[in-house]
């Protein structure tokens, strides 16, 4: 089983999904579109990343789905790399708490926090 996070956006879900895949280095992105037309809105996204397992989806809609309380969490191989895209997410967002090892004695181990430009947050941890 793996649970995908589902993503609904105001009309910037092209614009989020192209952030995503950068930040996580690259990958297969999909976008449909009522009649395949360029001018309409995301009807169903998709990204599903080359360096990692997992994917997310997600559309357009005219109410998005405000999320409290919640944030998407990837368990990514090292600090190094939760630095790296903890950067990128953080673009036009706020970086939250950068790299934080956990307490001894598993301080090899620790998290990052990041809110996206789009409002979606997102806990990076090893």
């Amino acid at each position: 089983m793996m649970i995908t996070p589902y993503l609904t956006f105001n009309g910037n879900c092209e614009e989020a999904f192209t952030l995503y895949a950068e930040a996580f280095g690259g990958g297969k992105t999909d976008f449909v579109r009522l009649n395949n037309d360029p001018n309409n809105p995301i009807m169903h996204a998709s990204v599903s990343f080359s360096k990692y397992e997992g994917c997310i989806m997600g559309a357009d809609v005219k109410d998005p789905v405000v999320i409290s309380g919640m944030a998407i969490c990837v368990v990514l191989p090292s600090r190094k790399i939760i630095e790296e895209i903890s950067v990128k997410l953080a673009k036009g967002g706020k970086l939250i708490q950068s790299f934080t090892p956990h307490p001894a004695p598993h301080q090899e181990d620790g998290g990052a926090e990041v809110l996206d430009k789009f409002g979606f947050t997102w806990y990076l941890s090893t």
